[in-house]
Order: C-alpha cells, then structure tokens, then sequence
C-alpha cells in the first residue's frame, strides 16, 4: 500500500515527461496531469500536488504565460530549523527535475527564506542550506551545477504573518526563478488554449 503514493507520483511525472516530448503536429494537445487515473484520499492529493507547479512552468516555458513572473514556488515543507524538507512534500522538486531534463537551456536560482523565529544570523545560513539542499538534489540526479544557482536570503522577505504558526510555515519556503526565459529557445509547441476545428 505504500508504493502507491509513489507510483502515482511517478505517473504524473511520465505524463509531465511525455508532455514535453517533440512532435511533429502542431494541433497535438499535451495533458499536463493525468486525466483518467481513478484515485482516492491521500494517494490522489500527493499526485496532484505538483500540477499547479508544473503547469504553471512549463507554460512558462513555452511563451504562453507570463503573467506571474519569472519566478515559481516549490512546495517543500520544512520542519523549524531543519534545512532539508519533508520527503512527502516534494512533489514539485521531482516535477522540476523532470522539467529541467526537457528544457536542458533552462538556468534557475533557488532563493531559501525562513520565518523569524530565532537568530536573523542563524535563519540566513538555513535558507541558504535549504536553497543549497534543493541545488544538490538535482545534481545528484544529473543536471549540471552550472545550471543553477542558490540564494538564502533568511527571514528578510516575508510573504505572510510571522505571528502566527500557519505564517512561519509560509514564510520556510524554496522559489525557483528563471532566469534566461527570454533568450531560452523551446523545442516544444506552444499550448492550444480553444480546441481545435
């Protein structure tokens, strides 16, 4: 039961992968996540968690959205103080190594952030390992360093309440920024927003 979660992680990311394969006819459509998977409880939650990140990306990618900006945030989870993320909330960390697989031009920072619960000092050098722990993930799985950069920047740029706890958690976050996007040219075709005639 408990390879489940994970195969349904890895068929997403097939789908993600198959997605971003060339092919010749243009009106091709690309499903982005599974459609027709049957899945229940915490099994469906987990293969979904990475589609908001890997859509919004890859569109990115493509040229058929820039509206949110050049940059992406990875939900990892981290627990207070501790610099690498819970395993079962790194769903966007594998649909981005998918991602840079299919887009081998593509050269990112990973910007850290934390709260500001103790040290400013201290929160600095955890979001640089945690930006730094992201970087070696993806190293370690064969995309080259040279791609990508890591930032911490601590608890200097909130996005939420530090008050209360669910802020913190906000406030421990990983975003990816693109950074060659304008000059990145993409293999791939663009998205059909209609349905074709």
């Amino acid at each position: 039961m408990a390879g489940k979660p994970l195969f349904v992680c890895y068929l997403a990311l097939l789908v993600l992968l198959l997605a971003g394969c060339p092919n010749p006819d243009p009106n091709r459509k690309y499903a982005l996540e599974p459609q027709s998977v049957v899945q229940s409880g915490e099994s469906e939650k987990q293969a979904r968690q990475a589609a908001p990140f890997a859509d919004d990306l890859v569109r990115f990618l493509r040229g058929n959205s820039r509206k949110g900006g050049d940059t992406f945030r990875l939900r990892l989870e981290f627990d207070p103080g501790g610099f690498a993320p819970r395993m079962d909330s790194i769903a966007d960390l594998e649909a981005l190594l998918v991602i840079m697989r299919d887009f081998p031009e593509m050269r990112i920072t990973i910007e850290g952030h934390t709260d500001n619960d103790g040290d400013p000092k201290k929160n600095l050098h955890l979001s640089q390992w945690r930006a730094d722990w992201v970087r070696n993930f993806l190293i370690e799985r064969g995309i080259d360093g040279e791609r990508m950069r890591a930032q911490g920047y601590g608890d200097t740029d909130p996005i939420a309440d530090n008050e209360s706890k669910a802020g913190q958690r906000e406030n421990r976050r990983l975003v990816i920024r693109v950074l060659n996007f304008d000059r990145m040219p993409s293999r791939l075709p663009r998205l059909k927003t209609s349905p074709s005639p």
